[in-house]
């Protein structure tokens, strides 16, 4: 049987999928994390999709090789509103923008349920999905963060309340919950020096045309303070 080895950012959705979960995988890729999560003995069946042929069979050779066919089902679909009729647990959005993600969010109306827990890991724009989350209701319970290199991941854990609240920008450009473990992450102030790094450049290009940000000007103070 094979095991594929798992990378750190997956690692970190990985940590949020429950116990006995009926498990799904949106972009599943290659479906390592299915795969994983079965071996592991966290789940024992799991639903990986995605958009493209290409992946997907990918995904049907891993889970062949490790034989796992009868407990990972495999869908060609975009998004997660395929999944609506099969009574999935734990969802997972992984390894794609935070933008796309929030049109994903928005085209499966079932994920609007309490139960269903939401791993969500943006690799770009992570800001955009924050402020989707908290404006449309889905409560962020928890974001971890890891570093693979020069570069860094968080990975989301959300739920739905219907509860739309505010967070500081400071809160919405770094995740709530990485600034309020701060630095007893190893890795929080290489990621608090990158992020102030791209902001400063940011304003710097805006300052030279005139058209500074108030709003990121503060920002970057608040940013510079946690340092």
């Amino acid at each position: 049987m094979s095991k594929p080895a798992l990378s750190a950012r997956l690692r970190l959705a990985a940590a949020y999928v429950r116990q006995g979960a009926y498990f799904a995988d949106v972009g599943t890729d290659h479906a390592y994390l299915p795969v994983f999560l079965i071996q592991a003995g966290r789940i024992a069946r799991a639903v990986a999709t995605d958009v493209r042929e290409g992946p997907l069979a990918h995904a049907a050779a891993t889970v062949e090789a490790a034989g796992l066919t009868e407990q990972v089902r495999l869908l060609l679909g975009d998004g997660a509103a395929p999944l609506a009729p099969l009574g999935v647990t734990d969802v997972a959005l992984c390894g794609m923008g935070g933008e796309l993600i929030c049109r994903l969010l928005d085209e499966a109306p079932f994920l609007r349920d309490p139960r269903v827990r939401l791993i969500l890991q943006p690799m770009s724009r992570a800001h955009k999905l924050r402020l989707y989350l908290s404006s449309h209701g889905f409560c962020q319970e928890d974001e971890s963060l890891c570093r693979a290199g020069d570069k860094f991941y968080t990975c989301i854990l959300a739920h739905y309340t219907g509860m739309p609240y505010t967070e500081r920008d400071a809160e919405v450009y770094l995740g709530r919950s990485i600034l309020e473990r701060g630095k007893a992450h190893p890795d929080f102030s290489a990621y608090l020096t990158y992020y102030i790094g791209r902001l400063s450049a940011r304003l710097a290009g805006r300052r030279a045309v005139g058209n500074a940000s108030p709003r990121e000007e503060r920002l970057l103070l608040d940013l510079e303070a946690l340092l």
